[in-house]
């Protein structure tokens, strides 16, 4: 007797089944498969133990809430070179000074990936290059408002001390140009390792491989 999928519910079952399982593979496992292959192949970027604690001091303040490290793109102004195509930035991102929308390259080897979802604040994927003094950014944590009229940004007096470290410490603190407007107590004030690491971080947020690749900022 032959078997009718219309009368039997174990094939009806088992043909449903089957061609879910092979859609998933298709649709998800594979192309992820693909991706990580071609992640892996990069390299794996070396910034050293500083930007790594940095790193988690970014992810412990929950900075990705008001920040984003992804800079969209037009892609009806794409175009191509060496047979790859380029899509130039988002006219809405275009204030970030990108000329280059994010490529998935850019978040090979992060764990977890901060690409962020509100833009409170300017996007950090290219901090680096745009602002790339350590005490511009050791002013603006310490208060936002003294560097960056009308930010929003909370204080982050938190992460200075006022009181001169003992000891050798010179690899983790670093001293703080104190400038008119700060509202520092006193005549000094040093980063603490904690701001240190942070502002190592942001300043690791350059977007270097895409010159490597020749393909523009």
């Amino acid at each position: 007797m032959a078997i009718n999928i219309h009368t039997s519910h174990r094939l009806l079952l088992a043909l449903s089944a089957g061609t879910y399982l092979i859609l998933v593979y298709l649709c998800a496992v594979w192309p992820a498969m693909v991706e990580q292959t071609a992640m892996e192949a990069l390299p794996r970027p070396d910034h050293g133990e500083l930007v790594a604690r940095g790193r988690e001091v970014y992810k412990s303040f929950n900075c990705v809430t008001c920040h984003t490290q992804q800079i969209r793109g037009d892609a009806r102004r794409a175009y191509a070179v060496d047979d790859r195509v380029v899509v130039p930035v988002l006219e809405a991102d275009a204030r970030f000074g990108r000329e280059v929308a994010t490529r998935a390259e850019e978040y090979a080897w992060q764990d977890p990936v901060f690409m962020g979802t509100q833009r409170i604040g300017p996007d950090l994927s290219s901090t680096g290059r745009r602002l790339p003094e350590s005490q511009w950014h050791y002013w603006h944590l310490y208060d936002p408002k003294s560097v960056s009229p009308g930010s929003v940004m909370p204080p982050h007096r938190f992460l200075f001390t006022s009181k001169e470290p003992s000891g050798d410490t010179s690899a983790y603190h670093e001293e703080v140009i104190v400038i008119a407007g700060l509202g520092v107590q006193g005549d000094r004030l040093w980063a603490t390792p904690d701001a240190v690491a942070l502002v190592e971080y942001i300043l690791s947020l350059n977007r270097e491989f895409l010159e490597v690749e020749g393909l523009g900022r």
